[in-house]
């Protein structure tokens, strides 16, 4: 990954959910978050938007990689089906895929 400084003081990578839906899991704006598809899982920094539609949840490609020891974001690619791709170019298809989210109980 590029060094992460580029993205100094800002949330760069976070999964963006709707505050109706972010209630109803019982977890808030900052708080860390599992998100699980048939592919895997990834856990994320969770950021509460009226801008993102009840039952829908938007996470960033491109993140997920490490630097100097550090992962920064979620790795879209680790939650998206090997089969769920474009049928002659074979390009993964990263959006539409179903998923559940899940608070992180310790």
């Amino acid at each position: 990954m590029r060094d992460p400084v580029w993205n100094s003081g800002r949330r760069a990578c976070t999964l963006a959910m709707h505050p109706a839906d972010a209630e109803n899991l019982g977890v808030s704006d900052g708080e860390t978050v599992r998100v699980m598809t048939i592919a895997g899982a990834e856990d994320i920094e969770l950021e509460v938007t009226d801008r993102m539609r009840p039952g829908m949840v938007l996470l960033p490609h491109g993140f997920g990689l490490e630097f100097d020891g550090h992962t920064y974001g979620a790795n879209a690619n680790r939650l998206t089906p090997a089969k769920h791709r474009d049928r002659f170019a074979a390009t993964p298809y990263h959006r539409n895929i179903p998923c559940r989210v899940e608070k992180i109980t310790t």
